[in-house]
């Protein structure tokens, strides 16, 4: 063919893409809620691997077919019949391969998350060597083109081997490749079934496309090479950690803030020396417990230091979550140095239960998690070469915002050894069921964050069942989606649950509150009272979607009318994330410093709320 011409017309493309239309909305009902649960999406994927083996078999029928067809024999056709027999055999391989994965998978709907997604990358890496065996040519209707193919095998190889190892990651990645599949499926049966013509203008088509390809190999290659380098790293470190948070057997209960192993902890940039702890801390109801935590001390001689006593964020309950197993937590503490340089020692508990000392913190159940923060103090306090004192210091982010207040509402009759100054919170959850009356948690926000509240909830209050308030889909991701990926993981971690959250639907049934059990538990831990005379520094960002600023600001109205002297800085433009942290560290710290040498307290109490706080 020459010139303008076209190529007729091939009605044998449709092998290709009318399975590809079917492939593709398989990858869209994976993302449906009707997807979401792991064993109708199993289904689902088992359909596409048939729908898959449809189009192998009926190519294999179109070259039995063109095999039949009687033609003079000469040198060139044998050649031809040749590799036409060697492609009907491995199109006839493909099928029954095909089926036979789908077979599997019908039989092992209950299997693993991990054997799962080897039985989904094994059959893309076997299509896809079929796929190049039975040999490629632009413009052969029965067999894959070298694109395709390579993807499959590519796809394959990331879906068996995939470091992340959930059922949203099963759910995000399948998605991806079937969509992918699908499309490049499409677009080769449009291509081969009405082919573009071969004019001039058109020679820069078939280099610019290999271009492309090879490019997009290069970047794919290179992500999920990082991606696995991080991944067995992380590993790599978490596992050398894993002795260190083990609990002893047998360990008979000590006093709060004893200290029961330390170990030195270096962090890049981090002006102090750092030791990882862990040491003993009770529940509310006085319980024996153990937590982990930080404790830094600064480079120069001191004596009769300053305790800041830090309460960190949201981190999700993995045991490698914990901030003490961050290699990069510091990141997060803007304001680390800063308290350092002053001659202060820096204490930051884990939270009872985390980083592998137990079953999970006892997320924003604001009692217990105070006294963890208070215990944190009294370890450092304890520990052999801080120097520290007993005066103590209080700042807290979000989730910590919260424990921060509960830790200074506690510490007055739970820890009098210790000297309360003040206390600080940014973005506070100070009110869980106002917060959730607000912002239904039906999306992204909901799903990340919420299933930490409902899960470690229902382990606290034992008359608590989830089940009353989450809809099937979330109830039946709802462990998996509290323990999914840290909050400081590389984005591949996060990316599954980015990716496949929306489709999962509406997280709760109905209003959360409207269960009196659940509404009772919110309400007993929102932000308690001050103790008389101890001044509080609240911080927040006026572009916070996940907790509103209105919150703050009645909180700020409670404190003011109880007469707690309350400083306050509200941020423009900021919203809920590290900004907002970056914007308060220095004053914070100044404020911190300025109340330890008694200078006046500023308050805000009867300043005018910003404008947008006011106009609803």
């Amino acid at each position: 063919m020459s010139g303008g011409k076209a190529v007729s017309w091939d009605v044998r493309g449709a092998a290709w893409w009318l399975p590809g239309l079917i492939v593709i909305l398989a990858g869209v009902l994976l993302y449906s809620p009707f997807g979401v649960s792991l064993i109708e999406g199993r289904v689902v994927v088992v359909v596409a691997m048939l729908v898959l083996g449809a189009s192998a078999a009926a190519r294999w029928w179109l070259a039995r077919r063109d095999g039949s067809s009687g033609s003079e024999p000469d040198e060139s056709s044998d050649r031809d019949n040749a590799r036409l027999v060697r492609a009907q055999r491995l199109l006839g391989a493909e099928a029954v391969l095909t089926v036979a994965f789908g077979v599997l998978g019908i039989a092992g709907l209950p299997m693993s998350v991990s054997t799962a997604l080897v039985w989904v990358g094994t059959f893309f890496i076997a299509l896809g060597i079929c796929g190049l065996l039975a040999g490629t040519g632009r413009d052969e209707v029965l067999v894959a083109s070298a694109a395709l193919a390579g993807w499959q095998i590519l796809a394959g190889v990331i879906l068996a081997t995939l470091p992340f190892r959930t059922g949203l990651d099963f759910t995000a990645w399948t998605i991806i490749t079937l969509l992918i599949t699908g499309v490049a499926m499409l677009v080769r049966g449009l291509r081969l079934t009405a082919p573009l013509p071969r004019a001039s203008t058109l020679r820069w088509w078939r280099p610019t496309a290999i271009t492309v390809q090879l490019i997009v190999l290069a970047v794919t290659v290179g992500w999920y090479g990082t991606i696995v380098t991080q991944a067995a790293r992380q590993d790599a470190e978490q596992t050398r950690l894993d002795a260190f948070y083990e609990v002893p057997q047998g360990l008979s209960p000590q006093p709060p803030g004893t200290v029961i192993r330390t170990a030195p902890m270096s962090l890049p940039g981090v002006n102090g020396h750092g030791q990882r702890i862990l040491y003993w801390s009770q529940d509310r109801n006085g319980a024996p417990a153990v937590s982990s935590g930080m404790v830094w001390t600064p480079l120069a001689e001191g004596a009769n230091r300053p305790i800041l006593n830090f309460a960190h964020g949201t981190v999700s309950l993995g045991a490698e979550c914990a901030p003490s197993r961050q290699s990069g937590i510091a990141s997060t503490m803007p304001w680390l140095n800063d308290a350092l340089d002053r001659g202060w020692v820096v204490a930051a508990s884990d939270y009872a239960g985390a980083a592998g000392t137990g079953d999970g913190e006892h997320y924003l159940v604001a009692a217990d998690q105070g006294r963890d923060t208070v215990n944190a103090a009294r370890a450092a306090h304890n520990l052999p070469g801080t120097n520290a004192g007993t005066d103590m210091l209080i700042y807290g982010v979000s989730q910590g915002g919260l424990i921060s207040l509960a830790a200074a509402a506690q510490s007055p009759s739970y820890a009098p050894e210790l000297h309360l100054v003040a206390d600080a919170a940014t973005a506070p959850a100070s009110d869980i069921a106002g917060i959730l009356r607000a912002n239904p948690p039906q999306l992204l926000n909901g799903w990340a964050v919420t299933p930490f509240l409902t899960t470690q909830y229902a382990k606290v209050y034992p008359q608590l069942d989830p089940n009353a308030l989450l809809t099937p889909q979330a109830a039946l991701r709802n462990r998996e989606m509290a323990g999914a990926g840290c909050a400081a993981a590389p984005f591949a971690a996060l990316f599954a649950r980015i990716t496949t959250v929306p489709g999962m639907g509406d997280y709760f049934k109905g209003d959360p509150l409207a269960d009196p059990s659940w509404r009772r538990a919110f309400e007993e831990n929102r932000a308690p009272d001050m103790p008389s005379g101890i001044p509080v520094y609240l911080a927040q960002g006026l572009e916070d979607q996940l907790v509103p600023p209105k919150f703050t600001a009645a909180l700020v109205d409670r404190y003011c009318s109880a007469g707690t002297p309350v400083t306050t800085q509200w941020n423009p433009g900021v919203g809920h994330d590290n900004d907002n942290e970056k914007a308060v560290a220095p004053r914070v710290i100044q404020w911190f410093a300025d109340r330890l040498t008694n200078t006046p307290t500023p308050n805000n109490c009867g300043d005018a709320l910003p404008a947008t706080l006011t106009e609803h």
